[in-house]
């Protein structure tokens, strides 16, 4: 995790979650408030437009460099003074000057010299009406704390001159010491009217207005503005005529010393940090632009930028902020880029020069010549700072949404991009190198991706580098400034995480920790990475510590609860619904569903993703009245709004026909465009506090309008068929189809949308809702859409469609596992097992080789495999586009290693999701889900919900637009209810192609065969093959039994789960230990996975039943593949965990003929139903799966009472093992071949009904009265009459 803001790496898993430190901490510190006033009162008393020799007064800067004026005159002229001060005509001016100089050298080093009183009065009585005698002897009382004596003197040169401001000033700070703040106000108020460019006067005036002591504090911050702007009037005259703020550069006034250009400089910093805190973000970079363009001679930031660009090599002569290139440096050529961009100044900023020349002119004396080397050393300070506040206000201008009123802006400022920040980021270093502006340079470019670095701007000199590698030289540079630096330390981490370097990373995290021991975001990094190591128990500490550092950090929180549900630490879990859930107090005692609601991790968990789903939804409000430049019928360009762009184009290529055109289609367009605008018209007249995502809107009108333009191209090129036998020429994009067909692009001003902490993922095993868990996939799903479709590398038309299938449909499968995986165990034979006469498979691998032999054979039997783990999003696309894919499988979801940019890129017509992730994606780039009825029913999908709404509308004869127009919301689409919207009424966005039997497939019918039992099934005598099988399998399972649990009695009975144990909770243990405690001869097997857990469940059990059953809880190690499947057959009972089902597990001990008790809990969950679509698929799932908690505990007692009461070998039990064992075989669970002929008739008609449009509602008026789903029939099966499709 990088320190504060999102970045979100490849893997999906909260563990990847980076955070990044933009703002210098150290440094910036120095500078944090608005402005900084003197401190001590005025000791010149020297006009500077009079003399240009205007001293400025900074604390403590003042007595040392004033020690040096004239030193040797006052030593040669008084060394040798005995005596009293002459008398009156004794006095000459020269005498007067010289010992006021000598006074004024007294005060810079030693104010409260006893001799300076003497010296000044003896000064005033022969000079009463000198001001600067009496300026100084104010400011020496001032020094003794005799408050009542400076006032007093500075009154006295008001009543000889009434116009004196710095006497004025030097009342303000004595009455501000005294606490009369309100009279100290008058009196700065009173000099800066009279002489706007006293500075003293202003910082003081603005600083005490900015005090966060005062009330009102925003009225305030707007009194300290109209004073700078006061005082900026007085330098420069900005045209009144206009309202347009259209800023032309600036540069420092002649009329200004150079002296003063700190003072200046500071002005417009003062004014850009008050804007900012008033929340005109525009206006607060326009005045940080102006601080900058001071010193860089009266040039723009672009044009600035721009010089850079042209000395690292470009040959572009002609740039505006929209075309400027991205420049790449190193940390040695960012250290010196100025001397390169500056040779002739030596790399001095061309605004400074005039200080320089000052601070190294030998005519001056040395206290002038000290004063301009300050006010240089200050002026680079302050420019570094404006620089990287300009740099983190352009970031969050990028990460951050505007409010889109701000399209009527009359501040005309630069655009954010990187162009415009990484430039910021290396001139700040060069100024002033900071560990901090290290850091935060390696995070930006730790996330170029390599088409971005390929395409940059460099020094002819650099080598071709990665963003990571970019990042890690930064880290390195300022850690070479800073080794003690713990932001550098942990991004270093988490770079090197990303890279695969774990331990490397865990020794990053540990010096940050080391050298700030409460660093939340390194303490959590370092819980993270040792998760990853699989030392979960260990992780916990960290968390805890991360959390007790900050309470509030919700990336600690979720880590926290990730890991102590992973080993079953359920001390202080708490409830969300008291009714429906049990718990487990802090001292770890049971609290039973109905007692009491405790607070507790779950509950500040929920809490948290509640409350960020609630400020999501205001992502992208306004964004559809912005107003975009859309490109009209003539060669002129059309203003309109970018909603109303959109649904111009939606009505356009929507077309209905399935030939290209017609005079139908046309008074078609027309309808549909003014039913668009209807629902346009709610969007920008509704209700405030109707809480819908207006940016989610818009990019589910991105996503169906790309898929519209697709299939509009695919009809003008092809018409609508679904097949031929006679070849079709590829589509070959020329620029008129390009333009054509040029893609939408998304506002820049919609940044990207925020996305929950917790990730689609965990919502498995949390309490959450239909909405809850819906939103968090669909906030996700919006964040990678955003991403692709603002991504540089997209090409500029939406990808061309493939050409028809002749006759071979064209399926693509992307994914990360095909190799040492779950997924590569259950499919590894499916993608050989393919049709290759109607059916062409490709698989694009996005990891390398493991060289195992699940790789191999997919490898091997596909007819083509292509590693694509080098490549970029952007050569995937472009290849998948190029093979002519009709559908694109999704096999990861969100899970760790997914590439889910390429789906959003939409590279093909149709694309699904399968296996890889148990829920929905929650995106409009997945257009179907592959599962089954079971599994995910009906009635939580989005399209039949719609169905069923628009039905019950049409009876009710309700209509919201306009007649005839059944949708319920402005903000639900035809067959696509507004995810956003609060019911829990639906959590699939995706239509669904519904397998029969079940969708899970499997592999062990071709993978995980018994030799014995292949040689008795070839055998021709069945029924006694039969029983010399089961017969033999009873030995196998008595001896391996003897093997696991040496010493075990026959006749215990040996309940057991293999999951991992994050998926149980205490509910479903307490479940187990009733069943433990009622079936008194048995055990209860599980594995360590992971290994913290054993202590954990031990403790649990000794604390809630006692030490007699606790010692029946059996563990072991987690087993090789082979070797699990083939013990699995050990258990006589396995007991699912009904939050989150056995998945792989549930296929491995079906198939070793193990019978399992699974309870479909969640109607919302899928992950909590895959054990009851397996167990159905076996033909018996009326006996494994029940519906209940009670019948769960009364079928497994009922199923271990009948065993010991009848024998190990009798009873239902062992008749339901027998049934399973020798019907697997046969079983149409493991029957890979039977399911991938479904498949393929699942897909096909997926394709058929994106070309037909049946897919489409908005298309298909009569899909009302059917589904919306795909229903596959298998031909050997009986057909069931409710299905309304027979494929």
């Amino acid at each position: 995790m990088y320190q504060s803001g999102y970045h979100q790496s490849t893997s999906n898993s909260i563990e990847n979650r980076q955070y990044i430190s933009l703002v210098n901490e150290e440094e910036h510190n120095q500078q944090s408030s608005i402005i900084q006033p003197p401190s001590s009162p005025t000791l010149s008393s020297y006009n500077y437009e009079e003399t240009n020799q205007w001293l400025k007064n900074y604390p403590n800067q003042q007595r040392e460099l004033l020690a040096h004026k004239q030193q040797s005159i006052i030593s040669n002229h008084y060394s040798t003074l005995q005596g009293p001060i002459p008398f009156q005509n004794h006095w000459t001016t020269e005498l007067r000057e010289n010992l006021l100089q000598y006074a004024h050298t007294l005060y810079s080093t030693t104010p409260t010299n006893p001799l300076l009183l003497s010296l000044l009065h003896s000064i005033h009585d022969a000079y009463p009406a000198h001001l600067p005698t009496l300026l100084l002897l104010a400011c020496v009382y001032y020094s003794h704390q005799d408050y009542a004596s400076s006032l007093r003197y500075n009154q006295l040169i008001l009543k000889y001159d009434p116009h004196y401001v710095e006497a004025m000033s030097n009342i303000g700070t004595t009455l501000r010491i005294l606490g009369q703040t309100s009279e100290a106000e008058k009196w700065w108020y009173q000099a800066v009217r009279l002489r706007p460019g006293y500075w003293d006067a202003v910082e003081n005036l603005v600083g005490i207005l900015c005090s966060t002591q005062i009330p009102n504090l925003t009225t305030r911050f707007q009194e300290a503005l109209d004073v700078c702007i006061f005082v900026e009037d007085h330098f420069y005259k900005r045209d009144k005529t206009t309202t347009i703020i259209k800023k032309n550069p600036i540069s420092a006034p002649k009329r200004l010393p150079s002296l003063q250009m700190p003072r200046l400089q500071n002005l417009f910093y003062a004014m850009g940090n008050l804007k900012s805190a008033m929340g005109d973000i525009l206006g607060a970079q326009l005045e940080y632009e102006k601080g900058l363009e001071l010193v860089f001679g009266g040039s723009s930031l672009v044009s600035v930028i721009h010089l850079l660009v042209l000395v690292c090599g470009s040959n572009t002569v002609q740039m505006n902020e929209s075309s400027l290139p991205l420049v790449l440096l190193q940390p040695d050529q960012a250290i010196q880029i100025l001397q390169l961009m500056y040779p002739h100044t030596a790399g001095l900023l061309p605004g400074l020069v005039g200080l320089s020349i000052n601070a190294n002119k030998q005519s001056l004396d040395n206290t002038q010549s000290l004063l301009a080397a300050n006010a240089l050393r200050q002026t680079m300070q302050t420019t570094s700072t404006i620089l990287l506040n300009l740099a983190k206000l352009l970031q969050d201008r990028m990460n951050s949404p505007l409010n889109i009123d701000d399209k009527n802006t009359t501040t005309i400022v630069t655009s954010p991009s990187l162009s415009i920040i990484l430039p910021l980021y290396y001139f700040s270093l060069a100024l002033n190198p900071s560990p901090s502006t290290a850091n935060n340079l390696g995070i930006l470019l730790s996330n170029l991706n390599g088409s971005v670095t390929s395409n940059a701007i460099q020094l002819s000199n650099s080598p071709p580098l990665p963003g990571t590698i970019r990042a890690m030289q930064y880290y390195m540079y300022g850690l070479g400034l800073d080794a003690r630096h713990p932001h550098l330390y942990t991004n270093l981490g988490s770079l090197l995480k990303d890279m695969g370097h774990l331990q490397e990373a865990i020794c990053m995290y540990e010096k940050a920790v080391e050298f700030n021991p409460k660093f939340d975001v390194a303490l959590a990094n370092l819980g993270n990475a040792i998760k990853d190591q699989g030392r979960v128990q260990d992780s916990v500490q960290f968390y805890r510590r991360a959390v007790q550092a900050n309470p509030g950090f919700v990336d600690a929180i979720c880590g926290l609860v990730n890991s102590l549900g992973g080993i079953c630490d359920w001390r202080g879990r708490g409830t969300v619904d008291s009714n429906m859930e049990a718990t487990v107090d802090e001292d770890g005692h049971f609290i039973p569903a109905g007692q009491k609601k405790l607070p507790g991790w779950m509950n500040q968990l929920v809490h948290i993703v509640e409350k960020q789903l609630d400020e999501g939804h205001t992502w992208g409000k306004h964004i559809l009245q912005y107003p975009v430049h859309h490109p009209s019928s003539s060669t002129s360009e059309t203003m309109m709004t970018v909603g109303e762009y959109l649904v111009h184009q939606l009505a356009r290529f929507t077309t209905t026909t399935t030939s290209y055109i017609s005079t139908n289609d046309k008074r078609d367009t027309a309808l549909r465009l003014q039913r668009w605008k209807k629902r346009l018209e709610q969007w920008t007249s509704n209700n405030e506090d109707d809480k819908r995502n207006e940016g989610g809107w818009l990019m589910r009108l991105f996503e169906r309008l790309i898929r519209r333009m697709q299939r509009h191209w695919y009809l003008q090129q092809f018409g609508a068929i679904t097949e031929t036998n006679q070849p079709q020429k590829a589509i070959v994009v020329d620029d008129q189809l390009a333009q054509q067909y040029q893609r939408p692009h998304i506002p820049t001003c919609l940044t990207s949308p925020p996305i929950p902490t917790v990730l689609p993922f965990h919502t498995f095993t949390y309490p959450l809702t239909a909405r809850q868990i819906r939103l968090i996939s669909h906030r996700n799903a919006l964040r990678i859409s955003h991403t692709t479709l603002t991504s540089s590398w997209l090409a500029p038309h939406v990808y061309p469609p493939p050409r028809p299938p002749c006759p071979r449909l064209k399926i693509g499968y992307v994914s990360s596992d095909f190799n040492n995986h779950p997924l590569a165990h259950l499919m590894q034979s499916v993608f050989g097992f393919h049709d290759r006469k109607y059916y062409d498979i490709h698989c694009y691998a996005t990891t390398p080789t493991d060289s195992t032999c699940y790789r191999q054979k997919i490898e091997t039997e596909t007819e083509h495999f292509l590693d694509v783990s080098q490549w970029s999003n952007q050569q995937v696309v472009e290849r998948i586009v190029n093979d002519g894919i009709h559908v694109l499988v999704n096999l990861n979801g969100y899970t760790k290693g997914a590439r889910n940019e390429i789906f959003a890129a939409r590279p093909a017509p149709v694309q699904c999701s399968f296996m890889g992730f148990a829920g929905t994606l929650g995106g409009g780039w997945c257009d179907w889900i592959i599962a089954d009825s079971i599994v995910c029913p009906p009635g939580m999908v989005s399209c039949e919900v719609d169905r069923k709404r628009r039905r019950q509308r049409q009876h009710q004869q309700y209509n919201v637009f306009i007649n005839n127009d059944d949708i319920v919301h402005y903000s639900d689409l035809e067959g696509d209810v507004d995810p956003e919207e609060p019911s829990d009424d639906f959590v699939y966005t995706e239509k669904f192609i519904y397998m029969p039997h079940s969708y899970f497939v499997n592999d062990h019918k071709q993978g995980f065969q018994d030799q014995a039992v292949l040689n008795n099934n070839n055998k021709d005598d069945n029924n006694n093959n039969n029983n010399t099988t089961w017969m033999a399998e009873l030995n196998r399972r008595r001896t391996m039994r003897h093997e696991v649990f040496p010493g075990l009695p026959d006749d215990v009975v040996i309940f057991a789960n293999f999951n991992q144990l994050y998926k149980l909770e205490p509910s479903t243990f307490r479940l187990w230990l009733r069943i433990l405690e009622r079936v008194p001869n048995s055990i209860l097997w599980l594995l360590r996975f992971p290994p913290a857990g054993e202590q954990h469940l031990k403790q649990c059990t000794k604390d809630w039943v006692g030490e007699h059953v606790a010692k029946r809880l059996f563990f072991t190690d987690v087993a090789p593949k082979q070797i699990h499947i083939y013990r699995g057959r050990v258990a006589d009972i396995f007991l699912d965990t009904p939050e989150c089902n056995a998945h792989t597990t549930a296929a491995d001990i079906l198939w070793s003929g193990t019978p399992m008790l699974t309870y479909p809990k969640y109607e919302h969950k899928m992950c909590s139903r895959v054990g009851a679509s397996i167990a159905y698929a076996t033909g018996y799932g009326d006996e494994m799966v029940v519906t209940s908690e009670k019948e769960y505990e009364e079928r497994a007692v009922q199923w271990a009472q009948g065993l010991l009461s009848l024998g190990n070998q009798h009873g239902s039990l062992m008749d339901l093992r027998k049934r399973l064992f020798l019907t697997r075989e046969h079983s149409r669970l493991f029957d890979t071949e039977r399911w991938t002929r479904n498949l393929e008739r699942g897909l096909h008609e997926a394709w058929r009904r994106w070309v037909t449009g049946q897919e489409m509602e908005d298309l298909s008026p009569s899909s009302l009265n059917h589904s919306g789903c795909i229903w596959i029939i298998d031909p050997d099966d009986k057909k069931n009459e409710s299905s309304n499709l027979d494929l």
